[in-house]
């Protein structure tokens, strides 16, 4: 895999990029991030600029350390990724994105400062393999759809169209870059097509913090894919509405907040070669996938 550290000029361009990330935040997201009321993209546009930072050698070191012994154990286990041509790895304070250890964005991954330098090795193992899982995903549509179907979605060939009572506030993942997957779950005993969201049930409100609002659900969808409304308004589920829910998506992960997430720590998990999970066979199907 071929991989470089980005100096902070560089960073500060790939950081205030207009992307399919940056183009879909929505006022909520904005002033989530900022932790004001009122807040403008271009203000959470300079906040992540400037908090970029510079790579110090100990930590390429380390971050290095982790990606050799990460490939060793991908070699062991014969898997094929197909990596995109060039990975860019861009260090920050993680102000930006609320603290997070990590997020990625087209074909970079951003790290944060406090996670690189108290992490243990096997820890930034876990962590890169999982945010290099979000890479592959974007840059290879055949391998997101095979590797979304060992946990029953389905990802089509364009985004969902979501309302704007959706919208306004759903609450964006710089990792899921296309809202472009559904599956069928069984909600009140009928099979229902369904797309996972991250929302917020309540307004913003500076004193809140990320946690407070983080709400997931299910969206029903009709057969042209469209979501159903119930007087105007799109119908959200509980995930736990869905019978069926655990018995797709497994319970390896507790961190069920989409598909793309939930794969990313499997993807991680087989690549780490994590024991006694309690759905084994999904790591083992998407090494079937990359045999």
């Amino acid at each position: 895999m071929s991989y470089r550290f980005a100096t902070r000029a560089e960073a500060q361009m790939l950081i205030t990029d207009i992307d399919n990330f940056t183009n879909k935040l929505n006022s909520f997201d904005i002033n989530l991030r900022l932790g004001k009321n009122d807040g403008r993209k271009s203000e959470l546009l300079r906040l992540a600029m400037n908090e970029t930072l510079n790579w110090g050698e100990d930590e390429k070191k380390k971050i290095t350390d982790a990606f050799k012994s990460l490939q060793t154990k991908i070699d062991k286990q014969k898997l094929k990724i197909n990596y995109p041509q060039e990975v860019i790895l861009v260090k920050t304070s993680m102000k930006e994105e609320m603290n997070v250890a990590a997020y990625t964005r087209k074909n970079w991954i951003a790290l944060g400062e406090k996670c690189i330098n108290e992490s243990t090795k096997e820890e930034l193992e876990y962590l890169l393999a999982h945010e290099m899982f979000h890479l592959l995903t974007r840059s290879d549509k055949d391998f997101k759809k095979s590797v979304y179907s060992v946990i029953g979605f389905n990802v089509a060939d364009r985004e969902l169209f979501f309302p704007i009572d959706i919208i306004e506030k759903r609450i964006s993942n710089p990792d899921i870059e296309l809202y472009d997957s559904y599956a069928e779950f069984t909600i009140n005993g009928k099979k229902q097509k369904c797309s996972m969201i991250i929302y917020s049930q309540i307004p913003f409100s500076p004193e809140k913090t990320l946690s407070d609002y983080l709400s997931v659900g299910l969206i029903p969808l009709n057969d042209d894919l469209i979501p159903i409304q119930n007087d105007g308004k799109t119908i959200i589920y509980d995930i736990e509405q869905a019978e069926d829910f655990y018995n797709k998506i497994g319970r390896n992960t507790k961190y069920i907040i989409n598909p793309e997430e939930i794969l990313a720590d499997n993807f991680a998990y087989l690549l780490i070669q994590k024991k006694d999970l309690p759905n084994p066979e999904i790591p083992e199907k998407i090494a079937a996938i990359l045999k």
